[in-house]
């Protein structure tokens, strides 16, 4: 009888501290998606056509996938800070 409340009352509080320490997946919002895709187009079009710009080209593939990733790992995405770059960073100095 007792081991069967002890059994359950670990299994709620195992449950719940998981529930807790899952964090929320945020969503990236229509605003930062397109911001994104501009940016791949842009890149990729500077890139040189055919087999000479294979390597360029997956740059912008590889930018493209690791902005979207940290748009999705972010907890609040927002336009402005959905792909960081220099001029969004509070920190004058660069590092």
């Amino acid at each position: 009888m007792i081991g069967n409340r002890l059994f359950a009352a670990v299994g709620v509080a195992l449950l719940g501290a998981g529930l807790m320490s899952v964090p929320a997946l945020a969503k990236c919002p229509k605003a930062c998606k397109t911001q994104f895709k501009s940016e791949f187009k842009s890149c990729k079009t500077a890139c040189p056509k055919r087999k000479a710009g294979k390597d360029c080209r997956k740059a912008c593939r590889d930018t493209k996938k690791a902005s979207v990733t940290t748009c999705k790992a972010a907890t609040s995405p927002t336009p402005p800070a959905c792909s960081p770059s220099g001029a969004f960073l509070d920190d004058p100095s660069g590092f």
